[in-house]
C-alpha cells in the first residue's frame, strides 16, 4: 500500500533572505517523514508558476492523510496556512479524525502568540495536541511527538482506501456543475469548498464510494438519492455507466466480503470462494467491488450442460473455453502455455476469475484445481455456504436476501437511467 501523504503547511515568506532560517526545519521535517514512512507533500512539487492556488492545493490537501502546519513567525501572518488549516480541521472533522491535524511550533513563536495572530488567532489551534520544536534541538533533532502523533496514521495507512478509484470516478464527475457538487455533497453527509470545485469533486467520490448497507429491500439510503440527483447531469453515457458500476458494488457488498475475495486474489494456494446468493448479478459484483481498480478483474462465467455424459469433463471444457476466448484469443494452446498467459494476466491485471453458479462438489473441485491452478474460483449458489467445505475454500460474508435483492435492482435501475439521453 502507499505510504501516508502528509502535507506540510508552512510559510513561503521563510527564507534566509528573510533573515530565518525556517528553511532548515522544514527540510530537516520532510527527511524526518520519510524515514519514519510517510510521503511529505509540499506545495512546490506540484504548483507551477500561474496556477490556481485554491485548486490546487486543496486537491492535494484531499489526496493526503493528514497536515503538519509549521507554525513560525512568518506563518502566523499567512493567509494561505490560515486556509489550509481549515481545510484540515474540515478533513480532520469529516474523517471522524482519521485526517491528522499536528501544529509544531518553530523557534521565535510561543503557543501564548496564536491567540494574537492576525489569521490564525481565530482557529483556536490550541485544541489540538501541539509540538513544539525548540531552538537548543536545533532541526538536527525533530520533536519526539511527530512521531508518536503518526503511528496510529502509519499502521492503519490513511483515510483514502480506494486513492485509484476515487480518482477515477473524480474524472467522470468533472461534468458536474458548482450548484449539482454542493448538492450531491449535501445529500451524502460530505463537506465541500464552494471555491475549490477539485475539492469539492473528491469529497463527492469518496462519498459515493461508502459502504451503505440497507435493511430490506426498497430502504433509502444517501448513495441512491445522490446517484439520482447527479446521473442525469454527466453528458457522457459511457460514463454514467462506469460511475453505476463502481458506486452500487461499493456501496452495498460488505467490504468483509470484498476483502476476503481479494486476499483470495492474492494467494499462491487454491482459491475457492463460496457466495451464498440466490442472483447471478450478485458475483459480478463481489468481484467488482473486490477488485479495487477502475478495471474489474476479468470474470468468466461457464455454462456447463448438466445432462452431459460426463458433467465433470463438460465442466472442464467450458472453463477452458472460456479462458482461451478471453486471453487466448480464441488459439489454441497447450496447458504450459496456457498457464504463462494466466500468470501474466494476474500479474498485469488481476485474478482470471470463473463464476459458477452451483454448489461445490469435491470431485468437481479437485478436478478443476488441478487443470487450473491459476485460476480463482468463485461458487455462488444459495446453498454455497452451507455445503461441505473443501480445504482451503473461505466462505464470503454475504447479504440478507433483501439485501440481495436491494442491491441488484438497484443496479439495474441506475444502469436503465444512465443509458437514458444523450
Amino acid at each position: 500500500m502507499a505510504p501516508p501523504r502528509i502535507f506540510l503547511s508552512h510559510s513561503s515568506q521563510c527564507t534566509p533572505e528573510a533573515g530565518c532560517d525556517c528553511r532548515d526545519y522544514l527540510h530537516a521535517l520532510r527527511a524526518h517523514l520519510e524515514d519514519l514512512g510517510c510521503e511529505p507533500v509540499l506545495d512546490s512539487g506540484f504548483l507551477n508558476g500561474g496556477d490556481v492556488w485554491y485548486g490546487k492545493v486543496l486537491t492535494e490537501l484531499k489526496k493526503c492523510h493528514g497536515m503538519i502546519i509549521l507554525l513560525s513567525p512568518h506563518a502566523l501572518d499567512s493567509y494561505y496556512v490560515m486556509v489550509e488549516a481549515i481545510v484540515a480541521d474540515a478533513e480532520r472533522a469529516a474523517t471522524g479524525d482519521a485526517f491528522v491535524v499536528l501544529p509544531v511550533t518553530l523557534p521565535g513563536v510561543r503557543r501564548r502568540q496564536l491567540p494574537d495572530s492576525r489569521w490564525l488567532g481565530k482557529l483556536n489551534l490550541g485544541r489540538f495536541d501541539m509540538a513544539d520544536w525548540q531552538k537548543r534541538y536545533g532541526p538536527g533533532k525533530p520533536p519526539a511527538k511527530i512521531a508518536r502523533a503518526l503511528r496510529p496514521l502509519i499502521e492503519r495507512q490513511g483515510s483514502l482506501p480506494y486513492p485509484e478509484v476515487t480518482d477515477f470516478l473524480v474524472d467522470r464527475i468533472s461534468d458536474l456543475s458548482d450548484a449539482a457538487l454542493e448538492h450531491t455533497a449535501e445529500i451524502l453527509g460530505v463537506a465541500t469548498f464552494a471555491y475549490a470545485r477539485s475539492h469539492s469533486r473528491y469529497a463527492v467520490a469518496q462519498g459515493l464510494l461508502v459502504e451503505r448497507p440497507v435493511e430490506h429491500v426498497g430502504d433509502s439510503c444517501a448513495m441512491r438519492r445522490a446517484v439520482k440527483h447527479l446521473l442525469p447531469k454527466v453528458r457522457s453515457r459511457d460514463h454514467r455507466q462506469e460511475i453505476v458500476d463502481l458506486v452500487v458494488p461499493f456501496a452495498r457488498v460488505p467490504k468483509e466480503g470484498a476483502d476476503q475475495l481479494r486476499l483470495m486474489g492474492k494467494a499462491a494456494g487454491d482459491r475457492v470462494a463460496l457466495l451464498e446468493s440466490t442472483l447471478k448479478e450478485t458475483a459480478d459484483m463481489y468481484v467488482r467491488r473486490a477488485s479495487e481498480a477502475p478495471d474489474s478483474w476479468l470474470v468468466g462465467k461457464p455454462a456447463p450442460r448438466h445432462d452431459a455424459v460426463d458433467f465433470v469433463e463438460g465442466v472442464i471444457a467450458e472453463v477452458r473455453g472460456c479462458v482461451l476466448d478471453a486471453i487466448g484469443f480464441g488459439m489454441d494452446h497447450d496447458d504450459d502455455t496456457l498457464r504463462r498467459l494466466l500468470a501474466r494476466h494476474e500479474a498485469e491485471s488481476g485474478p482470471f476469475t470463473i463464476v459458477l453458479y452451483q454448489p461445490p462438489d469435491t470431485e468437481l473441485l479437485d478436478r478443476l484445481l488441478l487443470a487450473f491452478p491459476r485460476l480463482l474460483f468463485v461458487f455462488a449458489h444459495e446453498q454455497a455456504a452451507v455445503a461441505r467445505r473443501r480445504k482451503g475454500s473461505v466462505r464470503l460474508a454475504g447479504l440478507t436476501p433483501g439485501q440481495e435483492q436491494d442491491m441488484v435492482i438497484t443496479h439495474w435501475e441506475f444502469r436503465r437511467l444512465a443509458a437514458a439521453g444523450q
